[in-house]
């Protein structure tokens, strides 16, 4: 067998390697919970914060697209400036390790946000915002090795995760200025659809 031949059978087998790998990992997201939901109060907060803000963000995976989770952050009642918006490894009793950044005032994140002028006071305090996180926003952190967004989309299906809202506040001690809000653990559930789509509106659970 010449060189050419050699070269040629490695690359086929590389080829048919990582195809087997993608496979694998889609029949991962198969096996999982789609989408996912965490309700956000201040009650969650380590300690508790007094406030009268809610939220709710939804995430929804593409066993198709195993690079890519798809959110949706609807805030209420949020009379402060939201500073940003993380996800964290670790139950609701802890003040766990970053994961990755949903939402941040000072980057320029490769999502659309929707915040509108209004009139009205309840208008102004609602906050929105959705995107996509991908493999490359992992580059920190515990997941900082993974390969494909299974492996966070596993963390949420043992509830192992939660979402952290931080808003400036004009007392705060913080040298960024913003303190934590609310907060809620990221949960699987069921909705009538499959799909998330971007009305502000509180999903159905079943």
């Amino acid at each position: 067998m010449n060189a050419a031949l050699i070269v040629s059978a490695i690359i086929m087998l590389v080829i048919e390697l990582s195809g087997a790998a993608a496979s694998s990992n889609s029949k991962i997201l198969e096996q999982q919970n789609h989408s996912f939901i965490a309700l956000l109060n201040g009650n969650n907060v380590i300690p508790p914060v007094g406030t009268n803000a809610t939220g709710i963000v939804k995430f929804q995976a593409n066993a198709s697209n195993i690079n890519e989770l798809y959110y949706e952050i609807n805030l209420t009642k949020i009379h402060n400036d939201v500073a940003r918006v993380d996800i964290y490894l670790g139950n609701k009793t802890e003040n766990g390790r970053h994961v990755v950044t949903l939402y941040q005032t000072t980057i320029s994140m490769p999502s659309e946000i929707c915040c509108r002028s209004a009139a009205s006071e309840s208008e102004r305090s609602k906050f929105f915002f959705n995107g996509t996180i991908s493999t490359q926003n992992l580059e920190y952190g515990p997941l900082a090795s993974s390969k494909n967004i299974s492996d966070l989309v596993r963390l949420f299906n043992r509830g192992n995760t939660y979402v952290e809202v931080d808003t400036y506040q004009p007392k705060s001690v913080s040298l960024s200025g913003s303190v934590s809000e609310i907060r809620g653990q990221i949960m699987p559930f069921v909705s009538n659809s499959t799909n998330i789509t971007a009305a502000v509106v509180k999903p159905t659970i079943k």
